[in-house]
């Protein structure tokens, strides 16, 4: 199929370059309405796109809205992947996505590639520390959000994230309430904000409580259900005593749930379990998973719309939101 180019719409057409050009991006001032008409015609008959990359060139607006998340197989992220993307297609952007793996250099690399392609804005759905290197991403003069992170405002131009703290908390008392004194702890990334909020919680409500901290059971990996049945398994396997297990994230918490069944201990009579993230799975799951419920499409729309504000240099003052998430108790804990 033969690929058409402006100069051609305009020899076809009988006009300059120029004409065609203000016709193609809705500036037509000073063209006739016969002209016009002519040109959309032309471009119409033969199926002609223009060369974004040209015009992302001569604009400096690509019209791309680049997006990195950890994992998009994840069952956290696509919610939050569709949430961008229904609020881009609203304001005429499209998407280019990137997996960083849970891997630093592997992040650092997608970022650098989006400067490269000239996308207008980006979404960081960070899980890893980075701070070094988005410490400088401010050189490249690209509005940058972040999502999920909520201590490290200096590095991005916006941000919106659970409050995990106060999620691991909530869960924590209610496990204590039932009479739980040993809690195992499971999360993914230790340095990632969220894990960091998490463990804090962890500690100080058992204090806050008067029982000891005891580290053996606390575990960090990642965050999949491979390791919370491996780990489950193994501590079981080893004989460490706990009567509840509350996990960093769903799929952890799922991964728990199969190692306690397949070792015949019953749930939540025996032990309890708490989630957090509150995935679709998890209600779907069999027992229905007791969570922590964040409300990732909702975050996922304020993030995609405050980046478009900030492009369009419409942005107020709030810049940075912390939202609360919601304990929700099914079928894993105790009533």
């Amino acid at each position: 199929m033969q690929k058409y180019s402006i100069a051609d719409i305009a020899a076809i057409c009988g006009v300059s370059k120029a004409t065609v050009s203000r016709v193609i991006n809705n500036k037509a001032t000073g063209v006739g309405e016969e002209t016009k008409k002519r040109v959309l015609t032309t471009i119409k008959e033969l199926n002609y796109r223009p060369n974004t990359l040209a015009r992302s060139v001569a604009t400096s607006c690509s019209g791309v809205i680049g997006v990195v998340v950890p994992d998009i197989l994840n069952h956290f992220f696509p919610a939050q992947v569709r949430g961008i993307s229904d609020v881009l297609d609203k304001n005429g952007y499209s998407m280019y996505l990137g997996n960083s793996d849970f891997d630093p250099e592997k992040e650092k690399h997608h970022l650098l590639s989006m400067v490269d392609r000239r996308v207008d804005g980006i979404i960081l759905c960070s899980g890893v520390s980075n701070d070094t290197f988005l410490a400088q991403f401010s050189k490249y003069n690209i509005p940058l959000v972040l999502m999920g992170r909520n201590f490290d405002h200096h590095v991005c131009d916006a941000s919106i994230a659970s409050d995990s703290e106060y999620g691991a908390a909530q869960a924590m008392r209610q496990l204590l309430s039932t009479g739980n004194r040993r809690i195992l702890y499971m999360d993914g990334n230790a340095g990632v904000s969220g894990a960091v909020q998490r463990h804090r919680a962890y500690e100080q409500v058992l204090k806050e409580a008067g029982i000891p901290i005891d580290e053996q059971l606390f575990h960090f990996g990642e965050f999949s259900a491979h390791f919370g049945q491996e780990t489950v398994t193994r501590l079981l396997r080893e004989g460490l005593d706990f009567t509840a297990v509350f996990s960093g994230s769903d799929m952890i918490a799922i991964g728990a749930l199969k190692a306690l069944k397949e070792a015949g201990r019953h749930v939540p009579s025996e032990i309890e379990v708490i989630g957090f993230d509150g995935i679709e799975i998890s209600e779907t799951y069999d027992p229905a998973l007791s969570t922590v419920l964040k409300p990732r499409r909702e975050a996922a729309e304020q993030a995609a719309t405050m980046l478009v504000s900030i492009i369009n240099g419409t942005i107020g003052s709030m810049r940075h939101m912390t939202i609360q998430p919601t304990l929700v108790l099914r079928e894993t804990t105790r009533k």
